[in-house]
């Protein structure tokens, strides 16, 4: 009698068929890993953002990108806002010396021309970002600054929205009361919790 070494194709189909079902079961697990790791990155960058929205507030003596919005993955906003020139940093005064009140208006740009943000914090990040001005008395000029669970003193500074491939948790096409933001005390606060 001859032993044969070697698997038979029923076990080797058997092998396959588990490999197939393991890999099925992990690949949502994956992606979804993959969801909060970018969720938690945007996290980061939304209290950046803050940070740099109030000590902009503080340098120029009054000045708020409000109601501004730009999304890191639109090609648009990369070169409209986030890859700004240096020549978009604007000093306060001819002087250096901040302004009592900014007038006009202050784009988001200036922040990262300024140096006061990178783009390597919101580079990839499927998710639209939005400066609201959480001064008193302020009109908000974009509705997604009027938040239901952030009044008074917790009046946004920042708000954050996901977008297309965000995953569906995020996605605010697909979950509309999913949001960041950041309130007057600086934290992240999340609405899903």
């Amino acid at each position: 009698m001859m032993n044969k070494k070697g698997f038979t194709l029923m076990e080797i189909l058997a092998v396959l068929l588990v490999i197939a079902v393991v890999v099925s079961m992990a690949v949502p697990v994956l992606r979804s890993v993959r969801y909060e790791v970018k969720n938690g990155q945007a996290k980061n960058a939304a209290h950046k953002l803050a940070q740099a929205v109030r000590t902009y507030y503080q340098v120029s003596r009054g000045g708020v990108p409000r109601g501004q919005s730009f999304t890191p993955t639109a090609d648009s906003d990369k070169a409209n806002i986030v890859l700004a020139a240096p020549s978009a940093c604007v000093a306060p005064s001819e002087t250096g010396i901040p302004l009592q009140k900014t007038t006009g208006s202050v784009e988001i740009k200036q922040l990262f021309a300024c140096g006061y943000l990178s783009f390597k914090d919101f580079v990839s990040l499927p998710y639209t970002f939005t400066v609201c001005d959480p001064r008193p008395g302020q009109d908000m000029p974009n509705d997604t600054c009027k938040l239901s669970v952030a009044t008074g003193t917790n009046t946004p500074i920042v708000v954050v929205k996901g977008a297309a491939g965000s995953g569906d948790k995020y996605d605010v096409s697909k979950n509309k009361d999913y949001l960041i933001y950041v309130d007057q005390s600086m934290k992240v606060k999340d609405s899903s919790k």
